[in-house]
């Protein structure tokens, strides 16, 4: 007689399922029948941090497709999920296993894989602030006894794009802040899950590039904003507000801010050009010196990290000894490689570029192909970028 293996006592399924490492394979023991499903914990406490999944571009713009491909890097499969909440927004970030999403003057959370969702306060909502006077204030002490209560105010017909979107932790979290840089009348600011209104850090600057952000970090209760000239300035978030100039650096284009080992600041910068020939493989690594040396010093050793790098403003930093790498070891780059398609098609208007997922040691500069083909997609603004995301059941 064959076993009957949906009688299974609920905890010895238990015990098994808490063996299971692996986020794919979690979900496959849930999916087996009912009797496993209801053994497993839907928010398991014991999976290690999961390597990042690469969702792979998609037409945004509101058609019927909901199907949303996502690389596994550890099982080297494409993932198919549906997620009709996809649908007609922008994906403006990817944090703690989350989705940020965007429609219109709307925010709101997604986790893809348990299709959770949280909403995020509106930005027509009057916003506080830190008490951190704009750059270009001329008066910054009093600025905001002078200055009118509708200055800053984001009205309902104004366009606001969200460039970059960032959570301290599992907004499962109590204590999480969500933190958004925007083109709009301010350009920091953050919330708490449960928030009415948005809390201003840093206004927008008449000052032509003045205080612009460029890219931004959050680390241990501080935020680090660089802006084109590599300046960095350091937000205390903690119990008196404050803003700390650290420092000038160098002019570059094309680079993203994370954080490094024991809170350094990592600055990956792509050489777009090298000698006047299109470069597609070539990144260099900085690191954000303490003032009285070198602000930003190259460096190819960023210890046990691996730096994962995909779209706009998406840039991961993880220990690896909390990762299942597939024989990779630490110290490396994995980004996904976006080179132009020479094949003619019909729309010769219409740009199309192949996608696939290299990786590159920072010690020697060895680069490999590790995922192959992933597919060609279309460039323009409605379509979404390619984004990682580190999948998540909390």
């Amino acid at each position: 007689m064959g076993s009957d293996w949906g009688n299974l006592l609920p905890d010895l399924l238990r015990s098994i399922a808490e063996k299971i490492t692996s986020l794919a394979d979690y979900l496959r023991f849930r999916a087996v029948c009912r009797p496993w499903l209801n053994a497993c914990s839907p928010r398991p406490s014991h999976l290690p941090l999961q390597l990042p999944w690469l969702m792979l571009p998609y037409q945004s713009d509101g058609n019927n497709n909901s199907t949303r491909l996502f690389y596994d890097l550890s099982d080297s499969k494409i993932h198919k999920l549906d997620l009709p909440e996809t649908r007609g927004v922008s994906i403006c970030g990817s944090s703690h296993g989350w989705l940020v999403l965007q429609k219109g003057l709307v925010l709101s959370l997604l986790n893809p894989i348990t299709h959770a969702t949280i909403p995020l306060p509106p930005f027509t909502a009057p916003p506080r602030n830190m008490g951190i006077a704009p750059f270009d204030a001329s008066d910054p002490e009093h600025f905001f006894e002078n200055c009118e209560d509708d200055r800053y105010a984001i009205k309902p017909t104004d366009h606001v794009t969200v460039l970059k979107a960032i959570l301290t932790s599992s907004p499962l979290d109590p204590s999480c802040k969500v933190f958004v840089l925007t083109s709009s009348n301010w350009q920091l600011a953050f919330c708490k899950i449960g928030d009415k209104c948005w809390t201003v850090i840093e206004f927008e600057s008449i000052t032509p590039w003045g205080a612009d952000i460029c890219d931004f970090t959050y680390i241990d209760g501080f935020v680090y904003t660089v802006n084109p000239f590599l300046t960095v300035t350091m937000y205390n978030l903690n119990n008196n507000p404050s803003r700390t100039l650290l420092g000038d650096g160098f002019d570059l284009i094309g680079f993203h801010l994370v954080q490094g080992v024991s809170g350094d600041i990592l600055l990956i910068y792509n050489r777009p050009y090298v000698n006047g020939v299109v470069n597609e493989t070539e990144y260099t690594v900085y690191k954000w010196r303490n003032p009285g040396e070198p602000n930003w010093i190259e460096v190819v050793d960023v210890g046990q990290n691996v730096l994962f790098l995909a779209g706009d403003y998406n840039a991961l930093s993880l220990p690896s000894a909390n990762l299942q790498l597939p024989g990779w070891g630490a110290n490396c780059l994995c980004y996904d490689s976006v080179r132009a398609e020479q094949q003619n098609r019909q729309d010769s208007s219409a740009l199309w570029y192949n996608h696939k997922i290299k990786l590159a040691r920072l010690d020697d500069g060895t680069v490999t192909d590790i995922s192959g083909d992933l597919g060609s997609f279309q460039v323009n603004e409605c379509w979404q970028n390619s984004l990682w995301l580190t999948p998540s059941l909390l």
